[in-house]
């Protein structure tokens, strides 16, 4: 780690405190800011059905809207309960509610520190993460990387400002540049990302997700108070974008009466400052939040509710994007646009640049600089209906021609999570004996007791002679459908004070849970792994727990070991049992114990491989030598202790090496 890194994260050590007391402090008026304060520090709830998501960050109400294209793309080739969205505020957080209910898991993202990531990692453990538009955290980052968990950053938007922004801190930032995948909304997005340094195979031009929000169905009607009145649309506005508006209105509501300024503020806690802000310039305002409708008099409507913009966009006569006659950079101007309006939007736009140039280059939409621009572009509009319709067609062509960016983004994303289909992805229950804990797949085991993992109390249970002298491993039921339960012992001196018993530690950081969500994910990768079917902790005193597992039987098979000491093996048999660890390996899933004993072939020919106990999803290459090099020595020492032993080490190792290094890259 570079010395620029452990500087940041000192940084960031020295600044948690006063950032969770501002997040208190903001709470004032945002009391979602003060709820789930522990979420910010990590300490998620522990769902294991989310074990190996793709956990996706869309920081607030922006990201939210812009990634939901992308989230009904990846519903369609992921379940439900493995996408988990996390966002930074809690407006985000009841945007993301209100459009998916309780269908996607919510959950607030760690501040950006070594113990609140590491701890949010433990209790996720993604297989991927997808950052929306902006959201790069150093920290997080680089715990991604040490836990070779890859990452994505969609809809990408960069500004040369932030180039040049980024450049100062290369230290801490180009480690980021080589593990991202890019795509871009746009192409001087990409252009700004090649120059930081992202690989040309790492980045590419998928287009704005933005443009794919499905148009809303229908508005609902308003209330006879509207009849008759022409309403203009301000979203998403901040005091300057108001203050314009405000400005302008004196000319054209005495101009037309019968046109009513609708302003609906970005955040709600400005929602009393805006009212104020209509009433000090003499205005008659109706404000929603009282069921106030406007009456003949009324110059001003205040929408001061969350989640009704698109519905007054529909109802709208012109529209107008907030935040860019205030210095703020621009909002979505696609979301009217969604709805076939063209817009009218301010000079500070460098939140989007491309977007809002090509907007105003196709015609579909206006940039006014000022309020006497504003005055006269609405005036030209609303009195010129031939030109409004000409933006009208212009902005719905523009929406038409850059669709497709959720499709396009989801086919690079694909190789990053690489599902293996829905079939394969396990379901998991839990339950709750007494003290003891247990995970299960509901499709392979209907319930679970104490009796489930007591050996003594399986009837017609049979050992299984591994040959590894340690584990204590059963064979459950007949056929197709015949399960292995395992119980964790101690190897090595520890054996001598403790046979089964553990360091007390969480159920989810036992090494049954482990082991069970570990197979979970390789299952879902259609890696040659046996099926999690249950896994119990449970506690022995204060100090340890005992843990065993349950897993699909294998049928028709039988380890390396046993099959040698009864036959050699064949060169294409060696060669299967190399792929087999291959295909593992290119997952970055590491073999604590690759031995010769946990190699299977069944009677097809296919190779397994089993016995996950303390394994895991590691970064880097290096140890992949020593894996097999663990291996070879496992099937050296068989050679001396078993008799006889059908292995010639020069022609076999290079068949199993062969087929170790025919597969170059994972399907």
């Amino acid at each position: 780690m570079s010395w620029p890194q452990r500087a940041y994260r000192l940084a960031s050590r020295a600044l948690a405190l006063p950032l969770l007391g501002w997040l208190w402090w903001r709470g004032r008026r945002e009391p979602g800011y003060r709820q789930n304060l522990r979420q910010r520090l990590g300490f998620i709830p522990i769902e294991p059905e989310s074990f190996g998501c793709i956990w996706v960050h869309a920081a607030s109400v922006g990201e939210v809207q812009a990634v939901q294209p992308l989230l009904h793309a990846l519903l369609k080739e992921w379940p439900a309960h493995a996408i988990v969205v996390s966002t930074q505020t809690p407006t985000g957080a009841r945007a993301l509610h209100a459009h998916w209910g309780e269908r996607l898991r919510h959950v607030f993202a760690p501040i950006d520190t070594p113990g609140a990531m590491a701890r949010f990692l433990n209790r996720l453990q993604p297989r991927l993460l997808v950052l929306v538009e902006r959201e790069l955290w150093p920290e997080w980052l680089q715990q991604c990387r040490a836990n070779a968990v890859p990452v994505a950053l969609v809809n990408a938007r960069l500004s040369e400002r932030s180039v040049r922004t980024y450049s100062r801190w290369r230290g801490l930032m180009q480690p980021v540049w080589a593990q991202l995948t890019v795509l871009a909304a746009d192409p001087e997005s990409a252009a700004c990302f090649r120059a930081l340094g992202v690989p040309e195979a790492r980045l590419h031009e998928t287009g704005n997700l933005k443009f794919d929000i499905a148009a809303p169905g229908a508005p609902a009607a308003l209330p006879s108070a509207f009849d008759g009145r022409t309403l203009i649309v301000a979203g998403s506005t901040h005091e300057g974008d108001e203050t314009a508006w405000l400005d302008a209105w004196k000319e054209l509501a005495s101009e037309h009466p019968q046109w009513l300024l609708v302003l609906v503020p970005r955040h709600p806690q400005r929602f009393d400052a805006a009212a104020q802000l209509v009433q000090s310039r003499g205005f008659s305002l109706a404000r929603r939040s009282r069921g106030e409708t406007p009456s003949a008099a009324t110059q001003v409507m205040l929408i001061d509710a969350m989640g009704e913009l698109t519905h007054w966009y529909q109802h709208a006569a012109l529209c107008f994007v907030g935040g860019t006659l205030a210095p703020i950079g621009g909002h979505n101007p696609l979301e009217p646009m969604a709805v076939g309006q063209p817009v009218l939007f301010g000079p500070h736009t460098h939140n989007a640049a491309a977007l809002y140039s090509e907007i105003e280059r196709t015609g579909a939409g206006v940039c006014v600089r000022d309020a006497q621009a504003l005055a006269h572009a609405a005036r030209r509009w609303l009195t010129q209906p031939a030109t409004q319709a000409a933006h009208a067609d212009a902005a719905r062509a523009l929406i038409a021609q850059h669709q497709g960016a959720a499709e396009r983004s989801l086919a690079r994303l694909q190789p990053l999570f690489r599902p293996a289909g829905i079939p394969n992805v396990s379901r998991v229950a839990t339950a709750t004996m007494g003290k003891s804990t247990a995970w299960f797949d509901p499709a392979l085991l209907n319930a679970v007791t104490e009796q489930t993992f007591d050996p003594q109390a399986r009837a017609g249970s049979t050992a299984l002679a591994t040959g590894s002298g340690r584990g204590q491993v059963l064979r459950i039921g007949d056929g197709e459908r015949g399960q292995v339960l395992r119980h964790y012992r101690r190897g090595g001196l520890m054996a001598k004070l403790s046979k089964d018993r553990f360091w007390r530690t969480a159920p989810h950081e036992s090494r049954a849970m482990r082991e069970f969500a570990l197979l979970r994910q390789m299952r879902s990768w259609a890696l040659p792994v046996p099926a999690p079917v249950a896994a119990s902790h449970r506690p022995r005193g204060a100090c340890f727990y005992e843990a065993d597992i349950v897993v699909g039987l294998i049928p028709d098979s039988a380890n390396a070991v046993q099959l040698l000491q009864q036959r050699a093996l064949t060169t294409t048999e060696w060669a299967a049992l190399g792929q087999a660890i291959r295909r593992i390996h290119e997952r970055q899933v590491f073999h604590a114990d690759l031995n010769a004993h946990n190699l299977l072939l069944d009677g097809a020919g296919q190779a397994w491989v089993v016995d996950f106990d303390k394994c895991e999803v590691r970064a880097g290459e290096d140890w992949k030598a020593r894996n097999l090099e663990r291996l070879l020595r496992s099937l050296r020492k068989e050679a001396g202790r078993v008799t006889p032993y059908h292995w010639t080490e020069a022609a076999d190792w290079a068949a199993l090496i062969g087929g170790y290094q025919s597969i170059s890259t994972f399907p």
